[in-house]
């Protein structure tokens, strides 16, 4: 299979402290990968890294074998990087489907038109369908800050799918989702593999993780710890003790 991404030797400084270390690793494409550690492991800054929202103090970024070099987080959308927040980030005064719009419309030099053509346009029809995928299609036309906070999470995840990015970090996608909502989560990963599509994933979710992960990345203390398969993780001693609580 082909490296899609090629993380290498990655580190962030903080002062005296080394939040992310030395990290290597690589993902193949089309392929479902997830990350996971305790609390200050240094997971999200690593995403962070990745996507450029912090500049690294050391290593290299590669994707589709091209050099991630110094570029703002929103140029990567155009390489095909697109994330998730941890803390959710969508425009709460604008409709449900504006926020849509607004990922599906960056690749249009006139994506004013979307707006402006309301329904009649193609890209209403693609949010449309996007939003019908997560059950929000009935929430379209109203403001995205009154949506729950599960129906946020979904929002986001949408509207990051929407770039037609070829990977997308999703930060804790399953945090605070109910059961049903949760069953949309996994068939939303689920269809993003089936077209091809690469996921790499954080979350503290472990049923979650180990049913959708293919492989798994293990990060203590900012450094790399291990990477295997869900159920040679879930045995790994190193990892019982350090992030499951013990055999």
């Amino acid at each position: 299979m082909k490296t899609l991404l090629d993380v290498r030797n990655i580190s962030k400084r903080f002062g005296g402290l080394h939040a992310v270390e030395n990290f290597s690793f690589a993902i193949e494409k089309n392929t479902i990968i997830g990350l996971i550690g305790p609390n200050g492991a240094g997971k999200t800054t690593a995403f962070n890294l990745i996507t450029h929202f912090l500049p690294r103090n050391e290593g290299s970024i590669f994707f589709q074998e091209k050099n991630l070099k110094k570029k703002p987080p929103y140029a990567l959308i155009r390489h095909g990087i697109a994330r998730t927040f941890q803390q959710i980030r969508i425009f709460p005064e604008l409709t449900v489907r504006e926020n849509v719009l607004l990922s599906l419309s960056w690749k249009y030099d006139s994506w004013w038109k979307s707006f402006l053509l309301q329904d009649e346009s193609e890209e209403n029809a693609t949010a449309y369908k996007l939003l019908s995928e997560v059950h929000l299609e009935k929430h379209r036309d109203e403001k995205a800050g009154n949506l729950s906070y599960g129906q946020s999470k979904l929002l986001e995840m949408v509207r990051t799918i929407a770039t037609g990015a070829e990977l997308i970090l999703f930060d804790e996608p399953a945090a605070g989702v109910n059961p049903p909502m949760l069953n949309t989560v996994k068939k939303l990963i689920r269809n993003l593999k089936a077209q091809g599509k690469t996921i790499f994933i954080i979350e503290h979710n472990m049923p979650f993780l180990m049913e959708m992960a293919e492989e798994i990345i293990v990060m203590e203390n900012g450094k790399f710890l291990c990477r295997d398969v869900p159920t040679k993780i879930q045995k790994d001693i190193r990892v019982l003790e350090a992030y499951l609580g013990g055999s």
